[in-house]
């Protein structure tokens, strides 16, 4: 039996295809219950409607992030009242997730009871690490001429405040929604790194610095290009999605 549903997010993450999820060999299973929700971050398909929204000659082709820490929260209605239930992992070692549009498998996953839930909120908390930044992003962009020069993203976290993504699963109306070991879902955050791209025009592009032949944006190159899409990343790494 298959749940599948589709959500979006202009310019940033995407929460997707919830289905039967029932990879019984990933070493990294966190938490207790009958339920397995499985986290796995993939780039998104490039031929999204958001793509075209962003700069014509941007290719995103793949990159990574890396996480410090996990953390699922989750509040419903079980035999003994209402209940608010925490699980918070720290990796044992920075966890580096590689990720392309063919990857669509799980990271990792979490378990949970089955139960009535009236939220899920999930949190994964990014860092820098190796003098590697917390969000990597490499393709290419096409330049006016039909010349070509490969692009690099590099996404560091504040030394203060790192950067974090969020999805919050909630109910219509604060209903109750099912969950139960029938249905495991798998919980795909879509990285649409030409998204982040809506509102630079492909002349800031053309006109942007190159190192080395590299057209490097971060926060020490092409520094207002960085500070637009750091803030685009900013203003979407929240998701809150209803069932209805």
């Amino acid at each position: 039996m298959q749940n599948l549903q589709k959500f979006s997010l202009l310019g940033a993450i995407a929460m997707g295809a919830f289905f039967a999820c029932t990879n019984e060999e990933d070493p990294l299973v966190i938490g207790e219950g009958d339920v397995r929700i499985g986290f796995g971050v993939q780039l998104a398909n490039s031929g999204s409607s958001n793509a075209r929204m962003a700069a014509t000659g941007l290719t995103i082709e793949s990159g990574f992030i890396q996480i410090k820490e996990i953390e699922l929260e989750t509040e419903g209605v079980d035999e003994n009242g209402e209940f608010g239930r925490e699980i918070k992992y720290d990796f044992p070692e920075i966890k580096k997730i590689n990720f392309s549009e063919l990857d669509s498998d799980a990271d990792f996953f979490l378990n949970i009871p089955s139960g009535n839930y009236e939220e899920i909120e999930f949190e994964i908390d990014l860092i820098d690490h190796d003098d590697e930044p917390s969000i990597y992003l490499e393709g290419s962009y096409e330049k006016s001429d039909g010349s070509s020069v490969p692009f690099r993203l590099e996404v560091f976290a504040d030394d203060d405040d790192d950067l974090d993504f969020e999805v919050e699963l909630e109910a219509d109306d604060e209903e109750l929604f099912f969950i139960d070991a029938v249905n495991n879902p798998l919980a795909l955050l879509e990285i649409d790194g030409q998204g982040w791209f809506i509102g630079i025009s492909d002349d800031e592009l053309e006109n942007a610095e190159l190192t080395n032949g590299v057209l490097v944006i971060n926060r020490n190159t092409n520094t207002d290009i960085y500070e637009k899409v750091l803030e685009k990343i900013e203003d979407s790494s929240e998701i809150e999605l209803e069932l209805n």
